[in-house]
């Protein structure tokens, strides 16, 4: 064989059987035919003038072409592209991909050269935190559903991130005593804000004190989850609280966990031990600084807000500020919460716009829509109705039948009162003549819904301290609810309560107030006994308060009707000693929280109880000349609002006086002095106590008030605006020497006590025709 056979047969290629198709016709993709069989070229490339090559041989007749410059260049930026988003999205990778080759290794890092399992753990979490955040950012354009938002894989990510996300369970602790462990970096977006939530974090040990000794845990989970859901194991444990989330969760679910922490510790009992804690500052310090802090990071943040963590955020803000007295503040994060609630539309329902980022919460654990819904309204409704503030929304979806099939009676109770609220609030807005057609109807809704809950449930039961934190959350949720039922037929009859004796059909509405104030007063001594932290269940403070005032104030007309039975002696006593009780117990809460509140209120009923001493004196004949002067005005003093005004019947009624009391007999008159400010029935259109009291100053000009006595005024010729109440009640503005000093709109408890509830009790009473506002 010669040389040149040797090598050509060295060059020939392995082809597959049944292949004898030459370069040429491959590539034109057409079938290579033979003519004779001695032929060496094919028919094709006969017929072309083209060479003849078999696939056995290497094609070298096939010329190189040259490189497509445009495509060169369109390849060129989408690279540049793809860097620009891996760097966007995952900033580490890019920048750790361009320092490693330059990266030296000195002696001093020479025992960090082998990742440590620390290491690892902390890469993997940082992964998770990029695929969070990677999610975050294409979510915000891009729907899971679309072809692009398939084509990156927006599912996977999702699906991923939950394993990730536990693998990096990093807690404050663990991140201080762990200096071979990387810093965890998370996306630019939210890395601040994250590291800065995190931070805030108390350590483990702290945290589990706080959890087993609180009921807060119990109570937290039975927000956004029915009774049923509890007990079927659907709702997330309790226990979940007292686990860290991870650093590299979203900024909603570290802020909700603060949150929740802080509810735990205003459940504290006040005797708790706190020398247990390692915290160097005190729980009401901390408290203050972490609600602080989640505000301005993330409930008031717009862009971080949107999610249902978001909105379960903004209602454990709001509760927390309407424990720690902070009624205004409570209000703006409910109807914030609202707000939000409506843009995602899960008033109607639904769920495509309610978007979960916490990857530790299964799909059976989310809260859904509707609980979240109503929730949301439960508080702002109350709320909106102590501050005399409109609804939020006037939708009640969550109370139709359909929403309440999966609830208790309890719950289902819960609901009603909801809409109630709702509607009393209408009712207060109503000044036409229906009014008190309204008051009746809702009334009638009250008691309907009073009777299916059975006269067992009614019964008053005292809470048992030594019942477990479940067990006893369910007696205080009962008695909550009790109040809160007695406390809606208060504010719903409290107009009509002291009109006068010429309209006799609203001695229903009296008799209402005076039995739901006796109702409300004989459950808050014992809860208050068992519960003497002011920050737990602030509720009931308010509503005990309302009662009082309102049971003491009952007695300033009792005598007028000759139909209305005249109470007997043994009743008022009975009357003094339960006020004198819940003044004795709001002292005590005062005393052993520092609650302005508690001690406030107990003055407030401190300068009332003069009114019963007038009945007293009255029935037992011995009003001399100076004591009636003395009583002729009480001075009720409210902080900010101004001075009250009482004038109380000094008339004798004709009815036998007590055993224990000498009659002396009395002169008789046509019934009490009814004066009024001309100047308070000018406010009608004044939003808030600071405007009213300007007004009043200046319509006063320094002089003395005038008085109209309308004693002997037929109730029809007066306007149809114009209320009975409010003519013997006379409001004065503060005196101040200088200029008017007053609390900013959005004042907490310590420097605005009853954050405006008095302006509304008192405009109630009024007949609502002070209309104050909030």
């Amino acid at each position: 064989m010669s040389e040149a056979q040797r090598v050509e047969a060295e060059r020939r290629r392995k082809v597959r059987k049944g292949t004898h198709s030459c370069w040429e016709c491959r590539r034109r993709k057409i079938r290579c035919q033979y003519g004779p069989a001695s032929d060496t070229i094919c028919l094709p490339c006969q017929a072309r003038g083209s060479a003849c090559r078999s696939q056995e041989y290497v094609d070298e007749s096939r010329p190189q072409h040259a490189p497509d410059r445009r495509m060169a260049q369109r390849l060129g930026r989408l690279e540049d592209l793809m860097a620009r988003l891996v760097d966007r999205i995952l900033p580490e990778v890019g920048t750790s991909a361009k320092r490693r080759p330059s990266q030296t290794h000195s002696p001093a890092r020479s025992d960090r050269a082998s990742p440590t399992p620390s290491q690892d753990t902390a890469t993997d979490g940082s992964s998770a935190g990029y695929n969070n955040h990677a999610l975050d950012v294409l979510e915000a354009s891009v729907g899971d559903e679309t072809p692009v938002g398939l084509l990156l894989g927006l599912r996977s990510i999702g699906s991923t991130s939950h394993q990730s996300a536990q693998a990096a369970m990093l807690t404050p602790e663990s991140d201080k005593t762990d200096s071979t462990s990387p810093p965890v970096s998370n996306p630019p977006r939210y890395d601040k804000t994250c590291r800065a939530l995190h931070a805030l974090f108390p350590s483990q040990k702290d945290i589990d004190i706080i959890t087993s000794s609180s009921a807060g845990p119990f109570f937290l989970i039975s927000l956004f989850y029915a009774f049923r859901d509890l007990m079927e194991g659907t709702a997330p444990p309790a226990s979940r609280i007292s686990v860290i989330p991870p650093i590299t969760s979203h900024p909603t679910v570290l802020a909700r966990h603060l949150l929740q922490l802080c509810i735990c510790m205003q459940q504290l009992p006040p005797g708790f031990e706190t020398q247990k804690l390692q915290m160097k500052s005190t729980t009401q310090a901390y408290m203050t600084n972490v609600v602080t802090s989640v505000t301005s990071l993330v409930t008031a943040n717009d862009d971080l807000i949107g999610t249902a963590e978001g909105l379960e955020s903004l209602v454990i803000q709001g509760l927390w500020h309407s424990n720690a007295g902070n009624l205004r503040k409570a209000w703006l994060s409910y109807r914030r919460a609202l707000s939000l609630g409506q843009l995602m539309g899960i008033d109607a329902g639904s769920s495509r716009a309610l978007k979960h980022v916490d990857p530790s919460a299964t799909p059976e654990q989310r809260s859904t829509p509707q609980n979240l819904w109503f929730r949301i309204n439960c508080f702002e409704r109350f709320s909106s109705l102590l501050l005399g503030l409109p609804a939020g929304s006037p939708d009640n979806s969550f109370a139709a039948e359909d929403a309440m099939r999966r609830t208790t009676q309890m719950e289902r109770l819960e609901r009603i009162h909801t809409v109630i609220a709702g509607r009393i609030i209408e009712r207060n807005a109503n000044k036409t003549s229906q009014a008190y057609a309204i008051t009746q109807s809702i009334d009638c809704d009250l008691g309907d819904a009073a009777t299916k809950m059975g006269s067992e449930w009614w019964a008053q039961e005292e809470l048992d301290p030594s019942e477990g934190s479940e067990q006893r959350l369910g007696q205080m949720l009962r008695l909550m609810m009790q109040v809160h039922h007695f406390d809606l037929l208060i504010l719903l009859h409290l107009p009509y309560m002291l009109r006068g004796p010429p309209e006799a059909r609203y001695d229903y509405s009296k008799a209402t107030c005076v039995r739901s104030s006796r109702e409300v007063l004989q459950r808050f001594i014992p809860f208050r006994m068992k519960i003497n932290s002011a920050w737990s269940c602030r509720h009931i403070d308010y509503s005990a308060l309302v009662a009082a005032m309102t049971l003491l104030l009952s007695y300033l007309r009792q005598h007028e009707a000759p139909s209305e039975p005249t109470p007997s002696c043994a009743q008022r006593a009975e009357d003094r000693k339960l006020v004198e009780l819940v003044r004795e117990r709001m002292q005590h809460v005062a005393l052993l929280n520092q609650d302005k509140l508690s001690k406030e209120s107990a003055n407030v009923l401190g300068q009332m109880m003069p009114i019963l001493d007038s009945i007293d004196m009255s029935l037992a004949g011995g009003i001399s000349e100076y004591n009636g002067n003395a009583l002729k005005r009480l001075h009720l003093d409210i902080p900010y609002l101004g001075t009250i005004n009482i004038h109380p019947s000094m008339t004798i009624p004709t009815v036998t006086p007590c055993p224990s009391e000498e009659s002396t007999g009395g002169p008789h008159g046509d019934g009490p002095s009814i004066q009024a400010e001309s100047t308070a029935m000018m406010l009608q259109q004044l939003q808030t106590p600071v405007e009213a009291a300007l007004q009043m100053s200046a319509g006063l000009g320094g002089a003395e008030a005038m008085h109209m006595d309308f004693g002997s005024l037929d109730p029809a010729l007066l306007p149809p605006d114009a209320s009975i109440n409010g003519m013997f009640m006379q409001f004065e503005p503060p005196s101040h020497d200088g200029e008017l000093e007053f609390p900013d709109l959005m004042a907490e408890a310590n420097d605005w006590v009853f954050q405006g509830v008095d302006t509304t009790y008192w405009s109630l009473l009024n007949g609502n025709t002070m209309g104050w506002g909030g």
